[in-house]
């Protein structure tokens, strides 16, 4: 590992999630839309044979990442005064994540996730958002905020917050990287506005090409190389594309294993990407402890059991061509 502490504060959701597996879940195919689908009758009581309680959410799962790399790490986010709340501060206090800067809401309840999780990994996930959906500025001391970098993940479409973290970040040399959710993509032109603001965009294939277009993954990162210095852009298990000084960088799998849930997958990947970057390395380490993240998580239930601590990764071999 690098001798460079830098220390990163991650910004949005966290939540308690239940894991769900058993017999009773097995997806199929629709005959129509080829997707995988799960039915049970209204009124039914389905049996589960295993349970399994994890914490995730984006910010508190690369926040994890970035602690097991040995970076300083801050949390800022959102709980309400529960069960599930207490779980979330408990997990990161031992994980040697600062809570200082977490809010705790004595009206709303944490983010909670119920995952139906089949045996081939596919899963459905009812989610409540809770607290960390209601983040605003107003919960964050922004002008106090000093760090190396910013990891901003999904703050609910709440463009008033996340475009103050950009500013107050430019105006004080913090790098920025973010991974934006459903709501952020969802207003693409605002979202490009902000981008030169960015340091590193990370988003899987499909997002990214509601921002850019793009025919495939390799087309979408391409035509996004400009929006700022990094944009990664992954494609499950075949792999990532990264574009970064006028050159398109392709990733494959780092290792082939047995994918259980695939539940913080991307969040592993981006954090990974962002850890390296942050300890000096260039981009072909990032990607390499980016995928190597990533594959470490799908092998186990759970967004955080899987992510890597401190450990030397051999580099991947990499496929670099012009932009």
């Amino acid at each position: 590992m690098s001798e460079v502490n830098a220390t990163i504060l991650t910004v949005g959701a966290a939540t308690q999630d239940v894991f769900l597996t058993g017999k009773a879940l097995h997806g199929r195919r629709d005959v129509r839309t080829r997707d995988y689908v799960e039915q049970f009758p209204l009124g039914a009581k389905v049996d589960v044979e295993h349970v399994y309680f994890e914490t995730g959410g984006g910010a508190t799962n690369a926040a994890v990442t970035f602690a097991r790399q040995g970076l300083q790490v801050g949390y800022i986010g959102k709980i309400g005064h529960d069960p599930a709340g207490a779980e979330v501060m408990r997990v990161l206090r031992k994980e040697g994540v600062a809570t200082d800067r977490v809010v705790q809401d004595g009206k709303l309840s944490t983010g909670y996730s119920a995952i139906l999780l089949a045996a081939s990994g596919e899963r459905t996930i009812l989610s409540h958002r809770g607290a960390s959906h209601s983040l605003g500025a107003k919960d964050v001391a922004i002008r106090t905020i000093q760090a190396d970098w910013l990891y901003i993940t999904s703050l609910a479409g709440n463009f008033d917050l996340l475009g103050k973290l950009l500013k107050h970040a430019n105006l004080h040399g913090i790098q920025v990287a973010i991974d934006p959710g459903e709501a952020e993509l969802a207003q693409p032109k605002k979202l490009k506005g902000l981008l030169p603001l960015v340091t590193v965009l990370k988003c899987n294939a499909q997002e990214l090409s509601q921002l850019f277009g793009g025919a495939d993954a390799k087309d979408t990162v391409s035509k996004a190389a400009h929006a700022c210095p990094y944009v990664v852009g992954t494609d499950g298990p075949a792999g990532a594309y990264a574009a970064a000084g006028g050159k398109l960088y392709q990733a494959g799998q780092y290792q082939k294993v047995k994918g259980i849930d695939r539940t913080g997958a991307g969040d592993a990947f981006g954090s990974g990407f962002v850890a390296s970057l942050a300890m000096g390395s260039g981009i072909e380490d990032a990607l390499t402890l980016a995928s190597a993240n990533a594959t470490s998580v799908v092998t186990q239930i759970g967004a955080k059991p899987g992510i890597l601590k401190t450990a030397r990764v051999k580099r991947m071999k990499l496929k670099v061509t012009p932009l």
